[in-house]
């Protein structure tokens, strides 16, 4: 039980930093991009991946478990910030795809 409900906290932690970051991204570039409610898996894969890399290695001490999540939540501000900049280049779901995942674009 208390493992279940340090991982809640600990997201809690991660998605409260994700927010501060991405809520004025998303305000201000409300016009300029439509956001998809697909992109909110963005709040889960990496803390999933993060918590499965954590078990797997499992010398994590508890400074690592209290900033980790509070920087990864605070980076996910950079895949917002390169979707705002690359959707005046290219479509955007094709910009969605690049800034979330790293791959989709294709020169012609």
């Amino acid at each position: 039980m208390s493992t279940i409900l340090f991982l809640l906290l600990t997201w809690m932690t991660y998605a409260v930093a994700a927010a501060v970051v991405l809520t004025p991204i998303v305000f201000l570039a409300r016009k300029r991009v439509h956001w998809h409610s697909w992109e909110l898996l963005c709040l889960l894969f990496p803390f999933f991946i993060w918590v499965g890399l954590d078990f797997a290695t499992g010398g994590k001490s508890l400074a690592n478990l209290a900033i980790e999540p509070v920087i990864l939540g605070l980076t996910l501000g950079v895949g917002a910030l390169a979707r705002v900049a690359m959707s005046t280049r290219m479509p955007e779901d094709r910009a969605a795809l690049v800034a979330h995942f790293g791959s989709g674009w294709r020169r012609r």
